[in-house]
């Protein structure tokens, strides 16, 4: 493989459609078609599952030949030209080997992905079984169209939600890679803004767009005073298996809080909230706020002065204006009393 071959297997990679599902059709297909038939380390579905030693043997039981005669040579480039269109092929794959059930039970994800292997083998079988019955071209040819036949009966997985989340439902197959691709998000979510004043009663919410494992639990933690994703800085508050998806909190305080949702094994979300705690009702303020920024055409890139600071301002413009009404009184009343 040339040195060329990394960067574009990386494009190709990231260019394959991450959204879960069967691709058995439209442009992209044909691209891959046209790619496939001269990029290595690009893999149709029939190879994910058949060996090198698999695809020699099965033409040296079809063609009944040594691998170095052209029948058999010849046998292998038509399994190569017949199973090329697999390879925009994508199923899902949310299953891991750790999530398995003590009573055996799968869910749909290992269903689709080990269904692709068993769609596989299943034709390859049907190929052997035409021995001596068609050409072995006209039985691939068949065996192809029967994989495409299976492949469109089967669900797609669902699709990858932004902005956050370990979401292994969401996990796929790509036929083309011969790997399992995760959704390209990170763990943490964005820090929410969340006002609130000092005698209310707050519920901040964990639950997520996507559906999550089962045997998960949730851990709330806290970090008082600050805006912040460091999870050095926060303290542990409660863990519960398998309880309610929020927080309640009655006198809230200020800082960042947290929760992460876990399985057995690992965290596949964190979400935080930054609680600003206000002593007054926080949509006065804001709207107080808002009043004297269309008055005083305050910058929106600068913070506004605290409702404190603005009842001294006023005070102290109230007692100037007072002190200058009263002067002005007073020099009235001079010249107009009689000398």
């Amino acid at each position: 493989m040339g040195w060329w071959c990394a960067p574009m297997m990386l494009l190709l990679v990231l260019w394959l459609p991450r959204n879960p599902g069967i691709r058995a059709g439209g442009l992209g297909l044909w691209w891959w078609v046209a790619l496939v038939s001269w990029l290595p380390g690009v893999h149709p579905c029939l190879f994910c599952f058949l060996a090198p030693t698999d695809q020699r043997q099965l033409c040296r039981y079809m063609t009944e030949t040594s691998a170095k005669e052209t029948q058999h040579q010849l046998c292998l480039e038509a399994l190569v030209e017949a199973a090329e269109p697999l390879a925009s092929v994508i199923v899902g794959a949310s299953w891991d080997p750790r999530d398995a059930q003590p009573n055996g039970d799968s869910n749909q994800g290992e269903e689709q992905h080990m269904a692709l292997q068993k769609i596989i083998m299943d034709a390859v079988d049907f190929v052997k079984k035409q021995k001596g019955k068609k050409p072995f071209r006209v039985s691939l040819k068949a065996a192809i169209k029967k994989i495409w036949v299976k492949l469109s009966k089967m669900e797609e997985a669902p699709a990858c939600i932004p902005p956050c989340g370990n979401q292994k439902a969401a996990r796929v197959f790509q036929c083309a890679t011969c790997h399992i691709m995760h959704c390209p998000f990170p763990l943490d979510c964005p820090v929410q803004e969340v006002w609130a004043r000092a005698d209310e009663v707050v519920t901040l919410h964990c639950d997520v767009p996507f559906a999550i494992p089962p045997n998960w639990s949730i851990t709330w933690m806290f970090a008082k005073d600050m805006r912040t994703q460091d999870l050095t800085l926060f303290e542990e508050l409660q863990t519960s298996e398998e309880g309610p998806l929020s927080l309640t909190l009655w006198g809230p305080v200020q800082g960042t809080f947290a929760c992460r949702l876990a399985d057995l094994f690992e965290p596949f979300i964190r979400k935080y909230f930054y609680l600003n705690v206000s002593g007054q009702n926080v949509e006065a303020e804001r709207g107080l706020q808002a009043r004297l920024r269309v008055v005083l055409r305050w910058p929106h890139d600068m913070a506004p002065l605290h409702p404190m600071a603005w009842l001294g301002l006023g005070l102290a413009l109230g007692s100037m204006t007072l002190v200058m009404l009263l002067g002005a009184i007073w020099q009235c009343w001079s010249f107009s009393r009689p000398r």
